[in-house]
């Protein structure tokens, strides 16, 4: 079943093959590069993303749209069902289980304005909406990229552990936070 999911002003469209250009340039951007560090070739990106396009990834992306403009993309994932990333996050926290999610904010000229935290927050309570047995959502990223920490914990998350992850991804070479977000029950 497809899912356009919007709250306040962003809708999250599932990502289809025909947004993988559009990915693969925002991937190519020096802004999104220096941190999410893969290959942004069209060839890459749908090697990579092909399969969550075609629903055979149990990964979830997300074209963002905001005022009716793709900005960028976000994804997520039972940390459980990734035997690889369910072992990095056991092995720095101890535990695994929750909901990993990346983002990015493709267009330049959003960058720096406050959206990644609305971006977040949104995309957050749309995620506990779908998924009303997650317990909390899990967040790692480097160290130094501090516009994006800020943005999580102007979102809620907190700071649970720091320093190098175990980790395949090349994304995650170098220090790294973990962040979590825990569900609220008012």
């Amino acid at each position: 079943m497809v899912h356009n999911e919007a709250l306040n002003g962003f809708r999250f469209v599932p990502l289809r093959s025909s947004d993988l250009p559009d990915l693969a340039v925002w991937l190519a951007r020096p802004h999104v590069l220096h941190w999410w560090r893969e290959p942004s070739d069209l060839v890459s990106v749908e090697q990579n993303y092909g399969p969550l396009a075609e629903g055979l990834d149990p990964t979830e992306g997300f074209i963002v749209h905001f005022s009716d403009r793709p900005i960028g993309y976000v994804q997520r994932y039972f940390i459980d069902e990734h035997p690889d990333w369910r072992e990095t996050i056991r092995g720095a926290l101890g535990q695994a289980g929750g909901i990993g999610i990346d983002y990015l904010i493709g267009e330049p000229d959003l960058v720096g304005r406050g959206i990644g935290r609305r971006l977040i927050s949104q995309f957050v309570g749309v995620s506990w909406n779908r998924y009303p047995s997650a317990e909390r959502m899990v967040v790692a990223l480097q160290q130094e990229n501090t516009a994006s920490w800020k943005a999580l914990e102007a979102s809620g998350f907190r700071r649970v552990w720091e320093g190098d992850l175990v980790s395949s991804d090349p994304s995650d070479r170098g220090p790294s936070f973990i962040y979590i977000a825990d569900r609220s029950r008012d």
